[in-house]
């Protein structure tokens, strides 16, 4: 295709290639270059972006951060998603923590996505002391989370979603459209029993704590949404919306928009928002594509964590990296399987422990 003609072609397709074939039908053309439909596809993808240019609900915050709200701060902590397991490990290493002295609410700024926004939330909130107290944290927890959120079986539009993230090779904004408008069509578990969930950890927390910022994702534009503790989202529809992981559960609406997890996108753990903090305590889930293969996350899309962590260095934030990695003495796993709660809380536990010495040294220091 010359180039006059190539671009002509991009420029009417960006107005509505649809209205010639089918997405599909249009990636399958053998007269097209895959460079030609890449273009084509970020074209549209940008133009469904432009729905939402006139909006004012303050939660669009494209990467890297404007004006992060962690500039100038003392100590940060930005915590990733992970499903079951994430949260089972954050109860149990939250739980060392607080009980030997290191107070991780000294936070000014937390950011969770999905499991993440979960325990800072109950964190900040001073949850997780009621927790310790009223749940046998070996026994009833996972017993209580196995019950809330079954997820050993799924129904076809479940699985094809979450085929569709196993598949993902990046994290273009097509990409995540493509995902946000299959978990749009899933048929999942409801938003609703799913915010039941929440009440677990939350309780009768209303509010999202003020030092707390939720991320979540826009499932039709794919625009990383930022949610602050003064935007009158409620705690419970924030981490919903955050931790709504496409085919698992939801989606789940904040405000005008309907929004999946916050790690389906080009980042799953957001450290750019605590940019310019004095120092940071990233808890991330993976970090080596080989972990990704033995099943720590529901999809592939590039786990940048590692160069978020260097950006976050390279700009003045000392930065602690606690990488989850794999439940000791397995190969591989899901990390939706309730089964693996109980030792995920006892892993999360000993590696606080581990931690202890670094800890009080890096955030409580003298």
């Amino acid at each position: 295709m010359k180039r006059s003609s190539r671009r002509n072609f991009l420029k009417s397709s960006a107005a509505g290639v649809a209205a010639v074939a089918s997405t599909q039908a249009f990636s399958q053309s053998p007269n097209l270059s895959k460079k030609t439909i890449a273009e084509v596809r970020a074209l549209e993808a940008k133009e469904i972006q432009k729905t939402t240019s006139g909006w004012n609900d303050g939660l669009a915050h494209p990467i890297p951060y404007k004006n992060p709200p962690g500039k100038g701060k003392d100590r940060a902590i930005v915590l990733g998603g992970g499903s079951e397991y994430m949260s089972s490990f954050l109860v149990g290493y939250f739980h060392a923590m607080l009980t030997n002295g290191i107070d991780l609410r000294l936070a000014d700024i937390v950011v969770g996505t999905s499991a993440g926004a979960v325990l800072g939330s109950a964190l900040l909130g001073s949850r997780l002391d009621l927790f310790s107290a009223e749940f046998n944290l070996l026994a009833d927890y996972p017993k209580i989370m196995a019950k809330l959120v079954p997820t050993k079986k799924f129904s076809p539009s479940q699985e094809r979603v979450m085929k569709m993230g196993l598949t993902a090779k990046d994290g273009n904004p097509d990409t995540i459209q493509a995902i946000g408008h299959a978990a749009m069509a899933a048929r999942s578990i409801s938003s609703d029993k799913f915010q039941a969930n929440m009440k677990v950890f939350l309780g009768d927390m209303k509010t999202i704590p003020k030092k707390m910022y939720i991320t979540t994702i826009d499932c039709y534009t794919a625009e990383r949404l930022v949610i602050a503790p003064d935007m009158g989202v409620s705690v419970i529809d924030a981490c919903a919306a955050s931790a709504s992981a496409p085919g698992v559960t939801g989606p789940t609406w904040v405000k005008d928009r309907v929004c999946m997890d916050g790690s389906i996108g080009s980042t799953e753990t957001h450290c750019d928002i605590v940019a310019g903090s004095r120092r940071a305590l990233v808890v991330a889930l993976a970090d080596t594509i080989q972990q990704e293969k033995e099943g720590l996350r529901l999809n592939h899309l590039p786990n940048t964590i590692l160069q978020e962590v260097k950006d976050l260095e390279a700009a003045g934030t000392k930065t602690k990296l606690v990488v989850v990695g794999m439940l000791p003495g397995r190969k591989n796993m899901s990390v939706v399987d309730p089964e693996i709660m109980e030792p995920a809380i006892k892993y999360g536990y000993e590696r606080g422990m581990q931690d202890l010495p670094e800890m009080k040294h890096f955030w409580m220091p003298a």
